[in-house]
């Protein structure tokens, strides 16, 4: 006889237990919820596409950490590493005659071969939106608010966002004739805290001594303060036309953002870098306290569309890790469900009636209630300490003395009080019984 193989998870992945899936399931609902709330449609996209779409604009790093291969046809594909890519295809391909704004929602697994570590998974899970076709800052607030909203729903409190624009850095590097890849790959270095290699990287391109100091000073200058952040923004920008300009659209996000009065908290960070490639306005993350990962990021993407085959599209949007916002209930010791489901079990007294018991389960269940049976053929004792353990909260005894009387027992868990019903009466009076242990 060949010994038996324990196999496991392949690293990085991971089995979601039911509590955790539970959880999992009840943010989603909670992101489809806000999502409905301010009129974005759920799309879905496919889990598996071409390796050139995605890897134009996502980073070099994320490049690396694709799951990539050779479909049976020879084609040269990939796993998503995040939405937004496979959404800007599906508007340039199918939504441009759509009238604009378009909002889209969607979300599901994604893979990046990342070393595992907390709050980094190689397969995780997003909740995702995107406004398509404004490129007014009131798109950039919308997507801010609903950020916020998303958080108050899903009881995450003293929570920030930082608050940046890729157009200050990129639009002192452009003045400085950097071309596009140096400045992705510094962006890069950025992203990762890199600073010290950053500086490092500027000298070695040519960049001149004045470039260097101010994107080291711009590393360096962040504020909670609206009015102190942009002003320290504008003395270090200006002398860099495209930079300035970044400065102003900045300002008048947040001006707006202060007018909405939704209570934002935010930190302005002028060196604020993201590691993907397709950025070109404001940019922004969402921390919670005690968690140096952040639970969601996005920002301004003009131009993703139409290098797709679409036409000019101007475009914002926000992702959320569900992983990383589980992690932050958890460590909040924030509920994510403040009652129990009221749930019943069924258990047969002996084998005589079962099949009494299955025809009483159909009909709960066609009332809409959450019904088990009893299945491992235990005594009532037995089952009833079982539905205890597991937090069952109503129990259905059903005996051969009771059934040819037409008649159950269903059996309060909590309070142990317990009566008898009439078959015919069985759906009336349950959800009598489970609304009064409401």
């Amino acid at each position: 006889m060949l010994p038996q193989k324990h196999f496991r998870t392949v690293r990085g992945m991971r089995d979601l237990l039911p509590e955790e899936a539970e959880e999992l399931r009840w943010i989603e609902k909670e992101a489809r919820r806000v999502a409905e709330s301010f009129g974005y449609r759920e799309i879905i996209t496919p889990l598996i596409e071409s390796y050139e779409l995605l890897a134009l604009k996502i980073g070099e790093e994320n490049r690396r950490r694709m799951y990539v291969f050779e479909d049976l046809g020879g084609r040269k594909v990939a796993l998503r590493p995040e939405f937004t890519a496979s959404i800007a295809r599906l508007v340039a391909a199918k939504m441009m005659n759509k009238p604009k704004p378009i909002r889209l929602f969607c979300t599901g697994s994604l893979y990046r071969y990342d070393e595992p570590q907390y709050g980094r998974y190689r397969e995780f899970w997003q909740a995702n939106y995107e406004l398509i076709g404004s490129n007014k800052p009131d798109a950039d607030i919308e997507i801010l608010i609903l950020t916020d909203s998303l958080m108050k729903r899903l009881n995450l409190k003293d929570y920030y966002v930082k608050i940046g624009h890729v157009g200050l850095i990129r639009g002192i590097l452009c003045m400085e004739g950097i071309g596009e890849e140096e400045q992705n790959h510094l962006m890069h270095l950025l992203d990762k805290k890199m600073f010290d290699e950053a500086m490092a990287y500027l000298k070695g391109i040519g960049c001149s001594q004045k470039c260097i100091e101010t994107l080291k000073n711009m590393t360096e200058a962040r504020s909670e303060d609206k009015h102190e952040a942009i002003e320290s923004i504008i003395k270090l920008v200006g002398d860099y036309r495209e930079a300035y300009s970044a400065a102003k659209n900045l300002s008048e996000i947040l001006d707006l953002l202060e007018e909405a009065d939704v209570g934002i908290r935010y930190i302005v960070d002028a060196g604020f870098a993201r590691g993907l490639e397709y950025y070109t306005g404001m940019i922004f993350e969402v921390f919670v306290p005690d968690m140096e990962i952040a639970i969601g990021g996005g920002g301004r993407y003009d131009r993703l569309i139409e290098l797709f085959g679409g036409e000019p599209t101007p475009a914002v949007g926000v992702a959320f890790g569900i992983d990383r916002i589980m992690l932050a209930l958890e460590r909040g010791r924030t509920r994510t469900r403040t009652e129990t489901k009221p749930n019943i079990l069924i258990i047969p007294v002996n084998e005589e009636v079962r099949g009494e018991a299955f025809k009483i389960s159909s009909i709960l269940r066609e009332a809409g209630l959450t019904v088990e049976i009893e299945v491992m053929g235990r005594t009532v004792s037995r089952s009833l300490s079982d539905a205890d353990r597991r937090g069952i909260t109503h129990t259905i005894i059903v005996g051969p003395k009771e059934i040819k009387q037409g008649k159950i027992i269903i059996r309060d868990m909590k309070t142990r009080k317990q009566r008898e019903v009439h078959i015919s009466r069985i759906p009336e009076e349950t959800i009598n019984l489970l609304m009064s242990h409401n």
